[in-house]
């Protein structure tokens, strides 16, 4: 395959890619709703795990509700919040979403452990 004939066929296939619209909304404006759809919901689970654990005093329901919290809520805000005040880079923004995800993970799987066990 010569060097023309890719470039045509990288054209021809990634040029679609780029045209896509959903509901008539371009692309970062798709990402931008559906991850604020998944942060809203994300709300809502963070906040009834922390009633939860305020009703009952349950540390296990603290722990959830901060891994949810980061696992949804704080990455979404962080990355706009970082992507509109500085000119990080994607690499840097998608490092700290990196890092809430894990921090996320970790506050989960802490919320397994029973609080009278070591």
């Amino acid at each position: 395959m010569s060097a023309s004939t890719g470039a045509f066929l990288e054209a021809d296939l990634v040029a679609p890619l780029l045209e896509t619209t959903v509901l008539g909304l371009d692309e970062a404006t798709t990402i931008f709703f559906v991850g604020m759809a998944s942060a809203a919901l994300g709300s809502v689970v963070t906040w009834t795990a922390y009633r939860g654990y305020a009703r009952n005093a349950s540390q296990p329901m603290l722990f959830l509700a901060v891994g949810v919290a980061f696992l949804t809520v704080v990455p979404f805000v962080l990355s706009h919040l970082i992507d509109w005040t500085t000119d990080a880079t994607d690499a840097t923004v998608l490092l700290v979403v990196t890092v809430c995800h894990l921090l996320g993970l970790l506050a989960i799987v802490r919320s397994f452990k029973r609080p009278d066990s070591r």
